[in-house]
C-alpha cells in the first residue's frame, strides 16, 4: 500500500467496532450507513481528531472477550449525514493485534483496546511479492466478464480499478463465515491471501454435494 504513514503515527489505543458479517480489509474501501446515534456519534468525534476505528469481528471465548485478536484498522475517508442516517466511507490503513482491551471510562461504552501493528507493517509498503503462476490482469478480466453476464452494467469503476484491490474487495465481500473471513484477514502476504481465496470459493461455490442430481454422471 503506498502511503506516507509510519507505525509510530498510528495510534496505540483505538475504538473498536465490533463486527460479525463483515470485514475491512487494507487497499480497499467500505462504505457503511449508520443509524444507530450512538455509533454515528462516536464516528462524528473521531472524525474531528485522528479520524481512525478499529474493525474487528466478534467472537465466542471462554474467557469472555467479544472479539478476535486480529483486526484492521479503519480511516475515515468520506462523511455524510442524510435523512437514513451517517454515511461513511472507510478506508483500511493496517492490521493489527490487540495487546489488551482498556477498562471503559466513563460514559464512553464501546470497547477499545491497545494493539500492534509491527507484524502487518508490510500493509504500508508497495514492495514488490512473488506471485508467480498468478495472472491477476487475467483473473480481473474473467471476473469481469462473469459479472457482465449477470449484470450488465456498472462495471465502469471496477475495470479502472487495480487487479489486486479488486481481489482485496472480493476476499473482503465474499459470503464466507466468520472463520474463513478471519483467516483471510490474517494472511501474511498478499499471495497467502490468493491460495486461502481460492480455496475458499472452490469448497464454498464450486463443489456439489452426493445429493445434488446434477453431480450425477452417466
Amino acid at each position: 500500500m503506498a502511503s506516507d504513514l509510519r507505525l509510530d503515527n498510528l495510534p496505540a489505543t483505538v475504538h473498536l467496532f465490533v463486527v460479525n458479517r463483515f470485514i475491512l480489509l487494507p487497499e480497499t474501501t467500505l462504505p457503511l450507513t449508520l443509524t444507530d446515534e450512538r455509533y454515528s456519534g462516536l464516528v462524528e468525534s473521531l472524525a474531528a481528531r485522528e479520524g481512525y476505528l478499529g474493525f474487528i469481528l466478534s467472537q465466542d471465548s471462554k474467557e469472555g472477550r467479544r472479539f478476535q485478536e486480529v483486526g484492521c484498522l479503519g480511516r475515515i475517508r468520506e462523511m455524510e449525514r442524510d435523512a437514513y442516517g451517517l454515511n461513511v466511507v472507510f478506508e483500511g490503513v493496517i492490521r493489527f493485534r490487540v495487546r489488551r482491551e482498556v477498562p471503559k471510562a466513563g460514559k464512553d461504552d464501546f470497547p477499545r483496546a491497545e494493539v500492534g501493528y509491527e507484524e502487518f507493517a508490510a500493509d504500508l509498503e508497495d514492495g514488490e511479492e512473488d506471485l508467480e503462476g498468478w495472472d491477476l490482469e487475467r483473473i480481473k478480466a474473467t471476473l469481469i466478464q462473469i459479472g457482465r453476464k449477470a449484470t450488465p452494467e456498472g462495471w465502469s469503476s471496477l475495470e479502472a480499478m487495480p487487479p489486486r484491490k479488486i481481489l482485496r474487495l472480493m476476499a473482503q465481500t465474499m459470503p464466507f463465515a466468520p472463520a474463513e473471513k478471519q483467516a483471510l484477514l490474517e494472511t501474511p502476504t498478499f499471495r497467502a491471501l490468493l491460495e486461502l481465496l481460492f480455496a475458499l470459493l472452490a469448497v464454498n461455490f464450486l463443489t456439489t454435494t452426493p445429493d445434488d442430481s446434477q453431480a450425477q454422471v452417466n
